[in-house]
């Protein structure tokens, strides 16, 4: 089933006992307490787990610019861009704000993507999603921490069992170890 962003949300409520919502931007305030904390609840879950539905693969554009010292290229990060999966080739790095600081000419990255259409949300994802919104919003709603506490917890629960599914669907993705890994394990 694909779930829209608005489904997701009445998830969250359903879980504190309040009453849905039709759109997100009706003038209720269940909607606007949604509508606060929806992308903090999205994008935690999202940098969570290496998410089969959000991973992306770019190259990386380079900037003209240098880095004042410690590497020799800079490139842009994608505007979407949530957690970095891999790298290639494999050369020391370091994130910088919006940026990539690398040496090496052109760069090609594997990253967690922040996704806006929840119909692209598997299950489990959307599971953790509802969950952790409502664990946000469960002391605003219930002015109860012990019920914003045990949301937090089945979130916790739920992230284990959604990311074990997730990592068992598909092949599963191998990326060579860092430099630093390698010569640690005498390659």
């Amino acid at each position: 089933m694909n779930a829209s962003q608005v489904d997701i949300v009445n998830m969250a409520l359903d879980y504190l006992g309040q009453a849905s919502i039709t759109s997100m931007d009706e003038r209720s305030p269940n909607a606007a307490r949604a509508r606060r904390m929806w992308g903090g609840a999205r994008d935690s879950v999202l940098r969570s787990h290496i998410w089969k539905c959000a991973q992306k693969r770019v190259r990386l554009a380079r900037l003209a610019s240098r880095p004042l010292f410690g590497f020799s290229f800079q490139f842009q990060l994608p505007p979407d861009f949530l957690r970095l999966v891999g790298l290639s080739p494999d050369v020391r790095f370091s994130l910088e704000g919006d940026r990539i600081m690398a040496d090496a000419e052109e760069l090609s990255m594997a990253y967690v993507a922040r996704v806006e259409d929840a119909a692209l949300f598997d299950a489990g994802l959307r599971d953790c999603i509802a969950l952790k919104l409502a664990a946000m919003m469960a002391y605003a709603v219930t002015a109860s921490t012990a019920h914003s506490q045990s949301l937090e917890e089945q979130y916790k629960t739920r992230l284990r069992e959604a990311r074990g599914t997730d990592a068992r669907e598909g092949e599963a993705l191998a990326y060579a170890p860092s430099r630093w890994a390698g010569a640690k394990l005498g390659r």
